[in-house]
């Protein structure tokens, strides 16, 4: 919940979305890189073969979070919790296509009774906005492949969970500076978040 907050509160002041999204992963980086030399993670180091595997799910990571930080420029709130709420649906539905098996019934109708709640949502949102809406979805999906994808290439791999973290956001940096480039995003939403920086330091010391 809090995430989803602060989210939204910085996407309002802040509309440079990728760049955020590349600051995270490579503070994410970051910290798990210092806290495996520090002692304070057993995760391990880089394997390139690793990486070719995980670079899928590296993929559907960050289009997953681009599009659900995209999506809260137009989508309020509780709609936006209420869209990522049909995660579990897909998750169930793709589990079954994969062979994973048929849940149990209660599980089912739970899931089930939980995605009907969010369309009755939807039908009542006064403030629909269709990209916003579409741009959810989109990352309920890249979410979804995220999950299975996890779950799968985990258990083969023998990796902790913060070891695919780690990978998802080291192998992501090239792409996401690829991007940001390619946009326009950079250098100006750089110097735009530095100049918001500089705001709250001045902001602070008053």
């Amino acid at each position: 919940m809090a995430m989803v907050f602060i989210n939204k509160a910085i996407i309002m002041q802040y509309a440079h979305s990728m760049t955020l999204l590349t600051l995270q992963q490579l503070a994410t980086t970051l910290l798990i890189h210092f806290g495996r030399q520090m002692g304070y993670t057993r995760a391990k180091g880089v394997d390139i073969t690793t990486a070719r595997r995980l670079l899928p799910i590296s993929l559907f990571y960050n289009a997953n979070v681009a599009f659900a930080l995209a999506s809260l420029k137009g989508v309020n709130i509780p709609m936006y919790i209420a869209i990522k709420r049909l995660t579990p649906l897909a998750v169930l539905i793709a589990g079954f296509f994969s062979g994973k098996g048929k849940p149990t019934t209660q599980v089912t109708l739970s899931v089930v009774l939980t995605a009907v709640g969010v369309i009755v949502a939807a039908i009542g949102d006064f403030s629909f906005d269709l990209p916003g809406y579409t741009m959810a979805l989109t990352s309920v999906f890249f979410q979804t492949m995220y999950l299975v994808l996890v779950e799968k290439s985990g258990a083969e791999e023998g990796l902790s969970s913060i070891e695919i973290m780690f990978y998802n956001s080291f192998l992501s940096l090239p792409f996401l500076l690829f991007l940001i480039i390619a946009t326009g995003e950079f250098p100006n939403s750089l110097a735009l978040l530095l100049a918001k920086v500089r705001t709250l330091q001045n902001f602070f010391q008053l």
